[in-house]
């Protein structure tokens, strides 16, 4: 089977790392094209996999940019990226075409044709704002199948996307476990705003204060890496907390730390946090939206209200204080996230594709 998966780029992120595992496994049976900016692959793809260059259109527009006019030129460019879809899909006939995010979702859905359209919501909306409701929605319309991450955000949508929606969590790949060993604090994502690195960083500094060896490492890079570092030096606490950017092989990064933090305001699926719990290490997150549901009675994490920085550093302290718990904590972790194993999510993926 001939399998498009169109995406804006494939550096970093968490649709990234899915797309990398679910292309490379797809690639062993199947030729699997990937459609995205030319963008180095943070993740290893598949000799097999051919990669096409989307190409960003030149728009011009001269006066002042008001909200209309960003809307207008927005609308120009999903457009043009279209066309070139379009022009890809003549070329390659595929049978299925699986888009990820908003704009991706929104070329599938302007790009219609003999393939199955499959796209993804990979977020949650309620966050996401009008504009980003209203791309999603008018593109789950055009589409043969729906995929979301979690039954909270399915619900989200009209009657109409929801029989069509499937709910199939991310797949999730460790290339270790955790040793501990050290005092040592991590957490993985963006250095976005939706991840709220400052609220760790800030609940960290409270927590420093009566556990002062410790250590916090963030891993991640985005346009919020300026701010998050005169934070840092705002409070005095350059010497304890790094930014660690984009490493290659993080999992080996993080296993001697002590325990991971989720500090994110809202998620879809919290790759970051499955992984680190595949890898052994005692979890913290934030209490947003959907993770009840993920997490059920497992057991498996500590949950803090999502901007409390307080309770934040209390639990990071509960876990340091208390050596059961972060056994315990591992232990569970580690058999909840089994049910996100690549071999337990792929047959998923297979079915609604139609291998």
């Amino acid at each position: 089977m001939k399998i498009l998966i169109v995406i804006s780029n494939m550096f970093g992120g968490g649709a990234q790392r899915v797309i990398s595992r679910l292309a490379n496994s797809l690639s062993e049976d199947n030729d699997v094209m990937i459609l995205a900016f030319p963008t180095k692959s943070t993740f290893p793809l598949s000799e097999s996999i051919r990669v096409f260059s989307l190409e960003e259109p030149e728009i011009r527009f001269s006066g002042r940019i008001g909200r209309v006019r960003v809307m207008i030129l927005r609308t120009r460019r999903v457009l043009a990226l279209s066309r070139q879809l379009r022009k890809l899909k003549r070329e390659e006939n595929p049978d299925v075409t699986i888009s990820f995010l908003e704009y991706p979702n929104m070329m599938n859905a302007l790009t219609g044709g003999k393939d199955r359209r499959i796209m993804s919501e990979r977020n949650n909306p309620r966050r996401k704002g009008r504009l980003y409701r209203y791309m999603e929605r008018f593109s789950f319309h055009f589409a043969d199948k729906v995929v979301f991450q979690t039954n909270v955000v399915k619900e989200m949508f009209p009657s109409g996307i929801r029989k069509k929606g499937v709910v199939i969590p991310n797949p999730v790949k460790v290339d270790c476990l955790a040793t501990g060993g050290r005092k040592k604090i991590v957490t993985m994502g963006r250095l976005h705003s939706q991840k709220n690195h400052e609220l760790l960083i800030r609940a960290f500094a409270k927590f420093s204060q009566t556990h002062p060896s410790h250590t916090l490492h963030i891993y991640g890079k985005d346009y919020g890496e300026c701010r998050l570092q005169s934070l840092i030096e705002r409070l005095s606490i350059s010497e304890k907390v790094f930014l660690e950017g984009f490493v290659d092989d993080v999992h080996s990064a993080i296993a001697d730390a002590e325990q991971f933090v989720l500090s994110s305001d809202y998620e879809g699926t919290p790759n970051a946090l499955l992984e680190a719990m595949m890898m052994g290490l005692p979890c913290i997150s934030t209490d947003f939206e959907g993770i009840r549901e993920m997490l059920g009675d497992s057991g498996a994490c500590v949950l803090t209200p999502v901007g409390d920085e307080s309770s934040l550093a209390e639990a990071m302290s509960s876990l340091v204080d208390d050596p059961a718990l972060r056994s315990q904590l591992s232990m569970k972790g580690m058999r909840f996230a089994d049910n996100y194993s690549l071999d337990k999510v792929l047959p998923l993926w297979k079915e609604v594709i139609g291998l």
